[in-house]
């Protein structure tokens, strides 16, 4: 993810308007005011994760990083909101299928407010990103880490990331609707990320229709456009690896495609090259498991969906490099594999002769 397309997206959140008249219909309705400061408090570290997903311990890491980050308190008609608080809001969304209604009512702030909060924080988030590279690309240091860590699991050498795309699933769009609908049918924004072996996420990109296919994902990515102009380095002649929705390259190695007439090392390639693969498909459902509104986000705002993605992404890495990981043990919801080799015709004969190499290796 590099700055000109972080700037970008926080730029486009500043336009995003609030309409303060959504807070008519809560009139009436009873606001808990010292949930945050009373009751929470009480929580020891599991109640408090198994509502906020994260510890308490990481908790207190990420409000240091945002103390860092300068920023107007927030008023909202009561005694000014904390940044920690704020915090407190924007985990509570994240982590629940709550409406901001409901997110508002819990913490005794308006259903604007709640908007608002999740909205600046999560803006946050990103602008944290820049200044501390919390998603990233390798350096030539860690990369030999990274190699060594994916090469442990299955023995397929040279792996410097696994590149996968997943659906988030959203409400449908006022404008071209049609173009949000994935092959699924369901209408959903694409979120294209690159993993280690930790699950640690190096690069992200989102914000384009589900109805896009992952090899145009992948082309229309600044991920691609860095790759082919060497703007990004795969030290001792490594490469990523996905599924076979993208096309071979000496960069980016898939699968052969099961023809039914594989041979027995071929086999074996595509075994050892999908258990290694299969961790970016981990990483999506850590993703999700932890911050569940990824599983359905309820505004139709393109712009602001981006910016809750990134966040969470951000903070997938933060909880991750604070050895905070989930205390849950799932598998993806959805095995989202490719039976169709997608663009075989356009790869080349040293992406060809590479993988070859590989399977003889194996």
């Amino acid at each position: 993810m590099n700055n000109a397309i972080l700037l970008h997206v926080v730029n486009l959140g500043q336009n995003l308007l609030f309409n303060s008249s959504d807070d008519s219909d809560e009139e009436g309705e009873e606001k808990m005011w010292n949930f945050s400061e009373e009751t929470v408090p009480r929580f020891n570290d599991r109640q408090f994760k198994e509502h906020f997903r994260i510890s308490p311990s990481t908790f207190e890491a990420l409000l240091l990083k945002l103390h860092n980050i300068s920023e107007h308190t927030i008023h909202s008609g009561h005694p000014e909101l904390t940044i920690e608080k704020q915090l407190m809001v924007t985990l509570w969304y994240l982590s629940n299928m709550e409406s901001f209604r409901q997110v508002g009512l819990k913490f005794g702030i308006t259903k604007s407010t709640a908007w608002d909060v999740v909205y600046r924080v999560c803006n946050k988030m990103l602008i944290l990103n820049q200044n501390n590279g919390i998603i990233k690309w390798p350096t030539i240091e860690n990369a030999a880490n990274i190699i060594q860590g994916f090469f442990e699991i299955s023995q397929f050498p040279g792996v410097i990331g696994a590149i996968d795309g997943c659906h988030i699933r959203i409400m449908k769009p006022l404008d071209h609707p049609n173009s949000y609908i994935n092959r699924k049918g369901f209408p959903s924004i694409l979120l294209q990320a690159v993993c280690d072996h930790r699950k640690l996420f190096m690069d992200v990109y989102t914000g384009v229709p589900g109805s896009v296919h992952d090899a145009r994902l992948f082309r229309m990515s600044d991920l691609s456009e860095r790759i082919e102009n060497n703007l990004i380095s795969f030290p001792d002649d490594s490469h990523l690896i996905g599924d076979l929705a993208y096309v071979l390259s000496e960069k980016l190695i898939v699968g052969f495609k099961d023809n039914g007439r594989l041979t027995n090392e071929q086999k074996n390639f595509n075994n050892k090259l999908s258990r290694t693969r299969v961790v970016i498909e981990h990483a999506f459902a850590w993703l999700k498991g932890r911050f569940r509104r990824l599983k359905f986000v309820e505004t139709v705002r393109a712009d602001f969906i981006v910016v809750i993605i990134m966040a969470c992404c951000i903070m997938h890495n933060i909880c991750i490099l604070q050895d905070d990981l989930p205390d849950f043990v799932n598998l993806p919801e959805e095995m989202d594999m490719h039976d169709e080799e997608n663009g075989a015709r356009l790869c080349n004969a040293n992406a060809r002769a590479k993988r070859l190499n590989i399977m003889n290796h194996l």
